[in-house]
């Protein structure tokens, strides 16, 4: 098993040269321009100060509304996704608004979305760091013209969150939503937790924003410290003391309160360390496995919630990091320590880890399968082949990142937990899960950039027959799906990286059939 290779040992004297924005610390990066991306650096203080937070005539603006949507991708929505998650179900009976995440291009969960909900009741919130991105552009065309079809008022119900001068940015001085919530240019998407893309919505719900606030401020002034207690700098050196050894396959266990936050990390590990050909691997989400059935290319963080269940995991399991939440409003510190880790453990990675500069091929071979209006010859295969093919192929310090561009389910997630247990039961390897297109913006750098140990599987579903077409373009919400889904195979296969893609009739059933058969 060959080792993640270290550009150099971490040192504590990194800590403070982060916290004076000292960016020779890693290597130039390729398209970064002079942008200095170490904003975060200000956030928990902005947080204190109430910047991003929502002002007292956004609360009156939106008094209407008891359900407010967030239409985002990746970092512009995972923190929202995280609190919803968190939150809504501390939600006291009267307090607050629902908070909801849309984040699929899939015409079934979409539809689903749209038939169980009263759009006269909802505010949208159209995040998006550039002001370009398809997915949540494309949702907000689909739910302006729902809430014209039920005869309500358009533009108050939508605000923009996006950096200045974005072209979503420029739509609010035209008119088109309630207000623009300005986000700062400096930070990147992922890296902006305690931004307006997190807090804003947060602060909208009556989310518990007080607390979070002086959680970040207290985990602020504890990662300064140069000592080898500051929260960061432990976590980091553990990453990568691990990692110099093999270890890169970054294994997250939470407890049941902070599921989605495992999500968020996700994004944050897999896009900023997963390039040039390193990075870590990190697996969330995973059944609990028999320790014999973990390869030796395995380290593990342990999150949890004193307040919830513990996490079972065997005492023979190891390297493990504990992480203890004492309440729930310590997520906000857990944000920034985990940013600060990450940024870190690039630097013994030898990675700039604010860039994503594979992210954007797969963004162009979808634009070219739209635009073309044909497709590829990409030898679909069934599912039962695909897995014959993995098993193959397998060797212990690879992994199978499994993509689904299906529609989101229990259901469905519970069948792909089966796979991924018999997968590493049969084989030993790790695997990763994630809908697409959420995972573009998330391990789709890792993928592509990373380590070449992935051995991808990208599922398709024939969901045409309960279509949407997005309005003021030529494309449907299937259409664009699949052709994300065949631009990801084909930026991976150019790459000369291992890609199958499997097309299923009955995804939950087909999968559990398969899973058993392992």
């Amino acid at each position: 098993m060959s080792a993640t290779p270290l550009t150099h040992r971490l040192e504590t004297q990194a800590v403070n040269r982060i916290f004076r924005r000292d960016r020779s610390l890693w290597p130039e990066p390729e398209t970064d321009g002079d942008l200095d991306w170490l904003g975060w650096l200000d956030l928990p203080t902005a947080l204190s100060e109430g910047i991003g937070m929502p002002a007292s005539s956004d609360l009156d603006d939106t008094a209407d509304a008891d359900h407010v949507v967030v239409l985002g991708m990746g970092g512009s929505s995972l923190t929202a996704m995280v609190l919803a998650d968190i939150f809504n179900a501390e939600e006291a009976d009267g307090r607050g608004m629902r908070l909801s995440v849309l984040d699929t291009c899939n015409p079934l969960g979409v539809r689903d979305f749209l038939q169980s909900t009263d759009l006269r009741e909802c505010h949208f919130l159209v995040s998006s760091k550039s002001g370009t991105t398809v997915e949540p552009l494309s949702l907000e065309a689909i739910f302006r013209q729902g809430i014209e079809d039920v005869g309500a008022e358009v533009s108050s119900r939508f605000t923009a969150i996006t950096d200045p001068d974005t072209p979503l940015a420029r739509r609010v001085t035209e008119g088109e939503f309630r207000a623009h919530i300005a986000t700062p240019d400096n930070v990147g998407g992922r890296f902006s937790a305690l931004s307006a893309f997190g807090m804003y919505p947060a602060g909208l719900c009556e989310m518990p924003t007080e607390s979070m606030a002086i959680n970040a401020s207290e985990m602020y002034a504890r990662c300064q410290e140069e000592s080898e207690d500051n929260p960061g700098y432990s976590l980091a050196k553990f990453l990568d003391d691990n990692a110099a050894s093999g270890r890169d396959k970054l294994t997250i266990l939470t407890s049941e309160s902070l599921t989605m936050f495992s999500t968020w990390l996700e994004q944050l590990i897999a896009e900023s360390t997963g390039k040039c050909g390193t990075g870590f691997v990190p697996v969330t989400g995973e059944p609990p496995l028999q320790p014999m059935q973990y390869g030796d290319d395995r380290q593990f963080v342990r999150i949890s919630l004193v307040s919830d269940a513990p996490i079972a995991l065997s005492p023979r399991v190891e390297p493990v990091y504990e992480i203890e939440l004492t309440d729930t409003a310590g997520i906000a510190g857990e944000f920034f320590r985990w940013e600060l880790a990450v940024a870190l453990a690039s630097i013994a990675l030898g990675v700039y880890p604010f860039d994503q500069p594979n992210v954007e091929s797969a963004k162009q071979y979808a634009r070219q399968v739209l635009d073309e209006d044909t497709e590829p010859d990409l030898d679909t295969v069934e599912l039962s082949d695909a897995l014959q093919q993995v098993v193959g192929i397998a060797t212990l310090n690879r992994y199978v990142a499994l993509c689904a561009y299906l529609p989101e389910s229990k259901e469905l997630t519970d069948a792909f937990a089966k796979l991924r247990s018999a997968i590493s039961r049969r084989t030993r390897m790790a695997t990763t899960f994630g809908y697409g297109p959420r995972y573009l913006h998330s391990t789709g750098q890792l993928h592509k950039g990373g380590p070449e140990s992935v051995i991808q599987v990208v599922l398709i579903q024939d969901d045409t027959g309960s279509d949407i077409a997005v309005p003021g373009t030529s494309y449907t919400l299937a259409q664009l799906n699949r052709a994300q889904a065949i631009g990801d195979v084909m930026a991976m296969r150019n790459l000369g990286r291992d890609s199958l893609i499997v097309s299923l009739q009955d995804p939950a059933n087909e999968i559990e059939a398969v899973a058993e058969s392992l």
